[in-house]
């Protein structure tokens, strides 16, 4: 697998992404600020939407442990952003798993090669 596939734009707006995310989370949790917390549990969503479709165009085949990996974070960011809608731990829960299932395919695609 080839992990500098993509624009090198992309690698970094996603690098920013996640920068911005750890800021904002940081934020949240020194200051207990619930606008802030909602903001980086928005941002967690988006960052997993946007790894997700990342990996779906690096995939070689469409059944392959990478194409899991990139529709458990596409939907575990979903539903993080369905979560923060509706407060409902259930779905915060889901998605949690949904993004930790993604992120443990990946590294799986990553160690066999594919």
């Amino acid at each position: 697998m080839d992990l500098s596939a993509g624009s090198t734009a992309r690698s970094r707006a996603i690098s920013a992404l996640l920068l911005g995310y750890f800021l904002v989370l940081g934020y949240a949790t020194i200051t207990n600020d619930p606008l802030a917390a909602t903001v980086a549990k928005l941002g967690f969503g988006g960052i997993a939407i946007a790894v997700g479709t990342m990996l779906y165009g690096q995939r070689a085949a469409s059944r392959t442990v990478l194409t899991v990996a990139a529709a458990c974070l596409v939907a575990g960011g979903v539903l993080t952003f369905g979560a923060v809608s509706t407060q409902s731990t259930a779905v915060d829960g889901l998605s949690s798993l949904l993004v930790f299932l993604g992120i443990g395919c990946y590294g799986y695609a990553v160690w066999r090669g594919n």
